[in-house]
């Protein structure tokens, strides 16, 4: 799929930069309600974790500079600073049925007893795609889960910090998350 090479491209740029200028590397994210995800590397062709806390974040910001004056890009700063954490687990295989989409289940518990609230919940007979956010009493964004499940691939991404549905869309976009997904019609809007 287009997008999902932009999106693995965009983590993977990312995480270069990040890891390049780093001289001391902090624990990984624990992600509880991510545990349990690596099962799904097991026989997958390919599998990509990404991990990135406030600190990583940080320093991202500082490698943020699209217009080449060295003031970098602000905007892209400032959602860097919001944000606490991003988690992405992603595994591709070589055909269809290779993973248990049974086995999917414990993390829709999770979120389903977490207090998510679902702006996207579609499930088909060989497709799954949840969309969650966690919003605070002001209205900010705390958390946004994206799981999606196809015959060959799931992906599970876990975003948190504080900002708006808005900034949180563009902080995707930066990263190569498509913006023309049908299924995702109107958030950030």
């Amino acid at each position: 799929m287009n997008g999902r090479r932009r999106i693995k491209a965009g983590w993977l740029a990312a995480v270069l930069l990040l890891t390049v200028g780093a001289r001391a590397m902090e624990p990984q994210v624990q992600d509880d309600l991510f545990a349990g995800t690596e099962k799904f590397a097991k026989g997958a062709k390919s599998s990509t974790e990404v991990n990135l806390d406030k600190n990583m974040l940080a320093m991202a910001g500082k490698f943020m500079d699209n217009d080449g004056d060295g003031d970098g890009d602000k905007q892209q700063k400032d959602l860097a600073r919001k944000m606490d954490f991003i988690v992405v687990r992603e595994y591709e295989y070589a055909k269809a049925g290779e993973y248990n989409i049974a086995d999917l289940a414990e993390f829709q518990k999770r979120l389903d007893a977490g207090g998510w609230s679902y702006v996207v919940k579609e499930r088909s007979e060989h497709s799954s795609t949840s969309v969650c956010v966690k919003i605070d009493t002001e209205g900010q964004t705390t958390e946004l889960i994206v799981i999606e499940a196809e015959p060959r691939a799931l992906t599970f991404v876990h975003l948190k910090g504080h900002m708006t549905m808005r900034e949180l869309t563009k902080i995707g976009a930066k990263y190569g998350v498509p913006q023309d997904d049908p299924k995702l019609k109107g958030i950030g809007k």
